[in-house]
């Protein structure tokens, strides 16, 4: 066996270069004399004892000043260089710790402050018994190479059961945009050590000054990198290439990769959820006011719906000037994606500009309930389309004026229902007669004249008494009397068909230019003609909502309404006709498409979209900004 004091003593000699005689304790006798002479010492006198401890107190004082200059001039040697990282401060010379832990003879102890445990207070060495002992300290490279050891295999373990990280082109184009998902693995730029830190490996951003030189900014976490490209590339949907190689073979199916598929839905709606904005007013055939705000964008909105359908009866005769209205008020942030008309009836449908990828090519039909007349001003329109895999269906109309004639509005209503071939492209299921069914979703709005069975003078005194709107807890007061109310009950129209709560005052009929009630001589009471109805079907049951059922202890559960009505609101501010406008704002939920359906492809129209956009920037003043005015 090996003996500890030799390796010891050449762990020493290694790390100091310190001769070995220097480090052994003087030899003592165990058995001290009781007259305080050294035992085995007997036959001298007291006075050479005296004399033989003192020269041995001598020895002992120059040894340890010899080790004292050999230990600092080995540390001035060995640190000088460092710089930043120094080691304590022994009487003005930085030494450098022992690597050992063991006792060693002879050693060196300064003058400084010694704490508790013994050791010097700015010192790894203490004097114990005459012997110098240091803390148990391990060498810095040793504790990297440690480090270096255990990141290693966390590295193997990475490479081996994580997915790789994108590659980066390399350093010198990293003045781009952080949006590249790419992570650098090239060579360390200048001025970067990877070793100095395998947990978290950073390097210096490389940017361009303006002679043209390169210059090494701040040092980047590779993580933090990661992080901020993964970020980059999820909100600007890149693709990557080998994505894009693939094609979608499952014909009439969803695949992964198509554009109407669940993928792309959750990218450009990761809630699948849309807004459906639906307004009407019946024009009296004059020109809209310049401002069309409290209509088109009302104040309880708290964003911009993403479909946006308008439908006038007695409209404005130019057609054009008030599309063009409507889009100059909504912005650019919306398009004109179809339009159509029939007499005085006029039907618009906006979206949001981003999803017209996602449609289908636009149809319209159109019916006229008085066919024999030259001046068509009873009937309706109608537009479809669908987005990703829900189908839609806007109808407008103008049904048979007068109190009495509430039987002539249910033939006109069930004369549309079977008389509109729409879809015509799309392909249906268990196609229908009745137009209503063969859409998910319906929105029928107009002028639908049914009245309130009420003398005029009783509706007029609880208008003048009542304050709008009206609290949704509470029953209205008079919608029980309401014909279209009636007629929703017994399912003599409008079958399956819904209307959220009315809390507005009526809307019809009104002095134009006034906010007063029909004065004229035919004393006309007021009503809600102006309504907003809505169908759709409800949702299969799909796996999720049985295990939902299975988790509730048996319990059913159903799926959530596909469509969901927000608000439902009159604009009383708008006074140019005899009718206000009247607007709703649903919710609804998007599936999943085919590609096989005729899409659109970014059909708009374009004329009426940048006419909106000229006028709303000549409209702003010369005193802003085009850009300020645009967005």
């Amino acid at each position: 066996m090996r003996n500890p004091s030799n390796r010891l003593s050449g762990q020493f000699n290694l790390c100091c270069s310190v001769d070995e005689n220097l480090l052994k304790s003087p030899k003592k006798n165990r058995y001290p004399d009781p007259h305080g002479g050294v035992g085995g010492s007997s036959s001298l006198d007291y006075g050479i004892q005296q004399k033989h401890q003192q020269q041995q107190q001598q020895d002992q004082q120059k040894r340890r000043q010899q080790l004292k200059l050999e230990l600092n001039a080995k540390n001035s040697t060995t640190n000088g260089d460092r710089s930043e990282k120094r080691s304590p401060v022994i009487n003005g010379t930085r030494s450098r710790p022992l690597e050992f832990g063991q006792e060693v003879a002879g050693a060196v102890a300064s003058s400084e402050e010694v704490d508790s445990s013994g050791y010097h207070s700015n010192s790894q060495t203490a004097l114990v018994d005459n012997r110098v002992v240091t803390k148990p300290v391990v060498f810095r490279e040793y504790q990297n190479h440690t480090q270096r050891a255990i990141m290693s295999s966390k590295s193997r373990f990475k490479e081996r059961f994580l997915p790789p990280l994108p590659k980066l082109e390399g350093y010198e184009k990293m003045e781009q945009h952080y949006s590249s998902p790419n992570i650098a693995e090239t060579d360390d730029p200048p001025g970067v050590d990877r070793r100095d830190s395998r947990k978290s490996m950073s390097f210096d951003t490389v940017t361009t000054a303006n002679d043209g030189d390169s210059v090494i900014s701040n040092p980047v976490s590779t993580d933090s990198l990661a992080r901020q490209a993964l970020m980059a590339a999820h909100v600007l949907h890149l693709i990557p290439a080998d994505k894009a190689r693939q094609r979608n073979f499952l014909h009439g199916r969803l695949g992964t990769t198509s554009l109407l598929g669940p993928s792309e839905l959750d990218k450009v709606l990761p809630t699948r959820e849309i807004t459906i904005f639906v307004g009407t007013w019946n024009m009296n055939g004059q020109s809209p006011p310049k401002q069309m705000n409290d209509f088109v964008l009302p104040t309880s909105l708290e964003h911009v719906p993403d479909i946006i359908v308008f439908g006038t009866q007695e409209s404005y005769s130019e057609r054009f000037e008030w599309e063009v209205t409507l889009q100059e008020t909504l912005g650019p942030s919306h398009i004109l994606l179809h339009s159509t008309s029939l007499g005085t009836l006029h039907l618009a449908a906006f979206i949001r500009r981003d999803l017209i990828w996602y449609c289908s090519e636009p149809e319209d039909a159109n019916l006229s309930v008085r066919p024999g007349t030259a001046f068509r001003t009873k009937g309706a329109i109608a537009i479809s389309f669908s987005l990703f895999g829900t189908s839609f269906l806007f109808v407008t109309s103008h049904l048979t004026a007068h109190q009495q004639k509430v039987k002539e509005r249910v033939s006109d209503v069930k004369k549309i229902i079977h008389s509109l071939d729409l879809p015509r492209n799309l392909t249906v299921k268990h196609r229908n007669k009745d137009v209503t069914q063969n859409f998910d979703s319906v929105f029928w709005c107009g002028d639908l004249n049914f009245r309130l069975s009420e003398p005029r003078d009783k509706l007029m005194h609880w208008i003048e008494t009542t304050q709008f709107p009206l609290p949704a807890h509470l029953p209205h007061g008079f919608m029980h009397t309401d014909q279209l109310t009636s007629v929703l009950a017994d399912g003599a129209a409008f079958k399956g068909f819904r209307e959220a709560k009315i809390t507005f005052p009526p809307t019809y009929k009104y002095d134009p230019g006034t906010q007063r009630f029909d004065t004229s001589s035919k004393q006309r009471a007021p009503a809600y003609t102006d309504r907003i109805l809505y169908k759709f079907k409800p949702l299969p049951v799909t796996t999720v909502h049985r295990r939902i059922s299975n988790a509730a202890g048996g319990k059913i559960t159903h799926p959530p309404s596909p469509v969901k009505c927000l608000a439902y609101d009159s604009v009383q501010s708008i006074i140019t006709s005899d009718h206000k406008p009247v607007w709703a704002l649903f919710r609804s939920i998007i599936r999943p498409g085919v590609d096989t359906i005729p899409l659109a492809a970014g059909l708009f129209n374009r004329e009426v979209y940048l006419e909106g956009m000229k006028r709303r920037l000549d409209s702003s003043g010369s005193s802003s900004s085009a850009v300020c005015s645009i967005q």
